[in-house]
């Protein structure tokens, strides 16, 4: 979809993406976050689908099976689940690899969401975060690759959204007493 395509319905579905995505990237707290970011990974994947990245919206979907597993799992139980969850991501992606990848820039969503499947293992939001900023880069070139500039725009946004968060939530550096 190019940019003079502004008023195609799917664009509805995105700009509800971003904003849940917005909203996921500046939680404090990790079970929030994976609460709205599995809203906004599953609209992002309709949207994706709709504009023919199959498997950029499979990853999505995957991206949001993993984040709706992190949102139920309370903190205390996060070890348990670890094994569910890796496993989980890496069978769907390989299934979602089988199903739909034609080149090689389609095996970047992918990858990027298995990536974020590793970090999320992380009890710190701001390891997450970091590997959310980081998973960007490759879905911003899959969008870049496939004409899906409305979403390039998008992984800009929320790469910045993410730096912001960083930044945001980092703890102080307390300097270290020179006595």
């Amino acid at each position: 979809m190019h940019f003079d395509d502004i008023f195609h319905p799917a664009m509805i579905v995105l700009a509800i993406a971003i904003a849940f995505a917005f909203y996921s990237s500046q939680q404090k707290q990790r079970r929030r976050m994976m609460a709205t970011k599995f809203v906004g990974d599953g609209l992002n994947g309709i949207y994706i689908i709709i504009m023919g990245g199959l498997s950029g919206g499979l990853a999505a979907f995957i991206a949001a099976t993993g984040s709706l597993i992190q949102a139920v799992t309370p903190d205390h139980k996060l070890e348990a689940t670890k094994k569910l969850r890796i496993g989980l991501a890496l069978l769907l992606s390989l299934l979602a690899v089988i199903i739909s990848v034609r080149n090689a820039s389609d095996m970047l969503p992918i990858v990027a969401v298995v990536f974020c499947r590793f970090t999320e293992l992380q009890k710190s939001s701001q390891r997450i975060r970091f590997g959310y900023f980081l998973s960007v880069f490759p879905w911003g070139y899959y969008n870049y690759t496939n004409g899906l500039y409305w979403l390039v725009l998008y992984n800009i946004l929320i790469g910045t959204s993410l730096l912001i968060a960083i930044i945001r939530h980092r703890k102080p550096i307390t300097p270290e007493d020179p006595v």
